[in-house]
Order: structure tokens, then C-alpha cells, then sequence
């Protein structure tokens, strides 16, 4: 049966940023978008279930960069930056960690994005088999590029080799499933997979027209270790092995010269900017403005819940918006209709995916807001109501989600997982990983 979904408002995120007040969404037995206008514009359709929700509908937000089953690891090595941070706080604890630890973490992660309202996650990690049937199990529509590694001392098993026959099997086996799993390449760095590694993460990629993500640039350090290494850095080592072609996400990219910013719109590469996560280890701000200039296509990221250390994009969309304000000493720097952008549509398109807008022939990946709170007092038109949105919007404030038309959300509660056994799964093997 056709589902239509009316509220006090639907902000579609179209091209126009069209907003309908009232508005309705009608959703398709197939779990797309039919139809978006105004209640009074088109009859009910003949065999439809009508959801009068009040408050405010609108595209779920799209996390770019996440590592999600590190809710383990949340608020580890707090104070420490980068370098020290992966190799005193992380690595020691996700070297104990095994499939079951992984997909309780993975679990409680997509628990704690869903009931915050997003519904797209890109993830990296180790351990694919459990971060995926977690995240299928969670309902919520995963990006998942497994983690491609050589570390030598950090205790993280095989090289990037053995890495990457996993990802190509995982990519072969799973792509595809449900409909709402797309699986990618997730080489970590160019300070942590060799040339050689990288050439061939990016031609394996390339084949299958998956996507490769990788952490770019974000440190001064890192930057530093790649230019000792190789004589040049990193944007330009990728695209002298050929990494830079294809479907490219570079996550955090934070210090870029000018010469690097140009050649990421040159081979349009897409940037996940993950601002909160940055700000807590010190690792700097990335140029969100001159991205968005040169028509980089720039999403949100949360990075994982041992740096942020929630997974709530909505303090992403203001603090990118925030900061990006303050470095240009103007106040309409990034605007607030391209502040709500960066969390939905535009993180789609730097993913490559048809959601992050409620347009005809989309998935139907919608959230539900309640307005029933001082935040959204008071309201006297369209922009004022997006304001609230983007500068006030909340988790809290979700309560219905839908995923490819599926509610996997319903009056704050998750449908599909179990929130009381997820935490307590991942607390207890926390407290084993902290003890080993």
C-alpha cells in the first residue's frame, strides 16, 4: 500500500531548498518517494494509509565518516592527539576485540544514529562480516568500506593485502543487500598503506565502481610523514598511483594547500568534513568555505565515538556552519539552508547516493521531528521554522524514521533493535576490552 506521511512542514531539500507548510510525502509500495507537495494538491490516492503527523518532515542526514562500533571505545585516550591517541588508546583495545565485540559496537552505533535521525552512514572498519550483519540487522542504509591496514607494531592482524581479498569477497558476496547495503574500499591513509597497496585499493575499486574512502591530510603530522616519506604529499601521492580516479572520499582533509585543494576539484573528489571530531584532538579546521568555492562536494562526518564522541550529526551541521562563519568573519559564509544541505543532500552526493532529499523517485529515507518544544517558539514562517532546525534541531527531537520506506523508528523507539541488550553487550565488553 501507498503510505502518505502529512506534517506541519516537509523541507524537501530539493534544488529550490522548496518547503510546503503543510506538506506531504507519499511513499510507494517499493519504498520510494511518489509524490511531495502540499496536502490539498493531490486527492488520496485509492488504497493509501494516511500517517497525520504533525510537526516537521524532512530527508534523513547523511553521516559521510563514521566508525561506529568504537561506541567500545567511547571517550578513550580523551586529551591525546592523533598519533598518540591511535597508538596508546585505540589500537591496543581493537587489537582484543573480536567479531562479537564488533557487531554489539556496530549495533549500539546504528541504534544511536537511527534514533538521531540519520539514516545513511558511511562506514570504515575491520571485522566486515559483523559490522555488516549489524548494521542489516539495525535497519539503517550503510555505506561500509572495510578497513586496508599495514601497521607494523600496531597489532592489527595481516597486511594490506589480506585486507583487501576481504573487501573485494565482501564487495562480491554483499553489495547490494537489502537494498541498502553498498559496500566500498576503505584504505586508512597513505601514512599506513604503502603505494604499491593504494594503486591496487584504488584499481580493485575502480572495477567494481565502488567507492574508496580514505583519511586525507589530517593532521599537520601526518602531512609531515608522507612528504619525508615519499617527497610529496599526500593528495599528489594518490594521484600519482592512480587514487584519485574513480568515486574518491577523502575524510576530515583539514590542512590542504592551495595547490591540494585544486587538485581534489580537479578529480572531483568528495570530502567528509568532521568537525567536532578534529576540534577534540586538536587536529585543526578544515576549509569548508574554499571546498564549497572550487564545488567540491563536501558532506558531514561524525568520525567514530571515541573522538566525537556521539554520533549525532546535528551538532556537526551547526558547528560546520559555526566555524566556517568565524574563519570567514562573515555571518553568511556557509547559510543556513546550505548548513542543512551538508547534512542530507549534499553528504549524498559526495557518497554517491540517490537519498538526502525528499524528491519523486528516491528512496523514501525520511525523518519525523516533534515541534512541540520551547526550541521551535517561536514560529512565524518557513525561514524561521529552518532556522530552528539547523541552529536548535536535535536527536531528541526525532521521532519517527523510515528507511526505503520501512519505519525503523517509531515514537523514539528503534523497531528492529534491542536497546536495552545493545548497551548492556557493550558495556560489559568495553570494561573486558579496557581490563585486557
Amino acid at each position: 500500500m501507498t503510505a502518505r506521511l502529512v506534517a506541519d512542514a516537509v523541507f524537501t531539500v530539493d534544488p529550490s531548498d522548496t518547503v510546503f507548510q503543510p506538506g506531504a510525502v507519499d511513499i510507494d509500495p517499493d519504498g520510494l518517494i511518489a509524490w511531495v507537495g502540499h496536502p490539498s494538491e493531490r486527492p488520496p490516492a485509492l488504497g493509501s494509509t494516511v500517517h497525520d503527523l504533525g510537526g516537521v518532515v524532512m530527508p534523513g542526514l547523511v553521516n559521510c565518516h563514521g566508525h561506529s562500533p568504537m561506541t567500545l571505545l567511547r571517550s578513550a585516550g580523551d586529551g591525546l592527539p592523533l598519533e598518540r591517541w591511535l597508538n596508546e588508546a585505540v589500537w591496543p583495545r581493537e587489537v582484543m576485540a573480536d567479531d562479537d565485540d564488533v557487531f554489539w559496537g556496530m549495533t549500539l552505533g546504528a541504534d544511536e544514529l537511527l534514533s538521531n535521525g540519520v539514516t545513511t552512514t558511511c562506514e570504515q572498519y575491520l571485522h566486515p562480516e559483523a559490522v555488516v550483519e549489524a548494521a542489516v540487522a539495525s535497519g539503517i542504509r550503510c555505506l561500509f568500506t572495510p578497513g586496508i591496514f599495514n601497521v607494523p607494531g600496531a597489532g592489527i592482524a595481516g597486511g594490506w593485502q589480506t585486507h583487501l581479498a576481504d573487501a573485494c569477497r565482501i564487495f562480491d558476496e554483499m553489495d547490494g543487500r537489502e537494498g541498502r547495503l553498498h559496500i566500498g574500499f576503505g584504505p586508512h591513509a597513505a601514512y599506513t598503506v604503502p603505494p604499491e597497496g593504494l594503486a591496487e585499493v584504488a584499481t580493485e575499486s575502480r572495477a567494481r565502481g565502488a567507492l574508496f574512502q580514505i583519511h586525507l591530510n589530517e593532521t599537520k603530522a601526518e602531512g609531515r610523514v608522507v612528504q619525508e616519506r615519499y617527497g610529496v604529499g599526500a593528495p599528489a601521492l594518490l594521484e600519482s598511483v592512480g587514487a584519485l580516479e574513480g568515486r574518491v572520499l577523502a575524510a576530515h582533509a583539514v590542512w590542504l594547500t592551495d595547490d591540494e585543494l585544486g587538485l581534489l576539484a580537479a578529480n572531483d573528489v568528495a570530502v567528509a568534513h568532521c568537525p567536532g571530531s578534529n576540534g577534540k584532538l586538536g587536529s585543526g579546521v578544515a576549509p569548508l568555505g574554499e571546498l564549497l568555492a572550487r564545488g567540491v562536494r563536501v558532506g558531514l562526518g561524525t568520525d567514530g565515538p571515541a573522538s566525537n564522541d556521539d554520533l549525532h550529526l546535528w551538532d556537526e551541521m551547526r558547528l560546520a556552519a559555526i566555524l566556517a562563519r568565524s574563519v570567514a568573519a562573515d555571518a553568511g559564509a556557509v547559510t543556513t539552508p546550505a548548513a542543512l544541505r551538508l547534512a542530507t543532500r549534499g553528504g549524498a552526493e559526495a557518497l554517491g547516493l540517490p537519498v538526502g532529499a525528499l524528491e519523486v523517485g528516491r528512496p523514501a529515507d525520511v525523518i519525523r521531528l516533534r515541534t512541540d518544544d520551547p526550541r521551535f517558539i517561536p514560529s512565524v514562517d518557513a525561514t524561521e521554522l529552518l532556522g530552528h532546525v539547523v541552529w536548535a534541531g536535535a536527536g531528541y527531537l526525532v521521532t519517527d524514521v523510515w528507511v526505503g520506506g520501512e519505519q525503523v523508528v517509531a515514537g523514539g523507539e528503534s523497531v528492529c533493535i534491542d536497546r536495552a541488550r545493545a548497551r548492556a553487550e557493550v558495556g560489559q565488553r568495553a570494561r573486558r576490552l579496557l581490563e585486557t
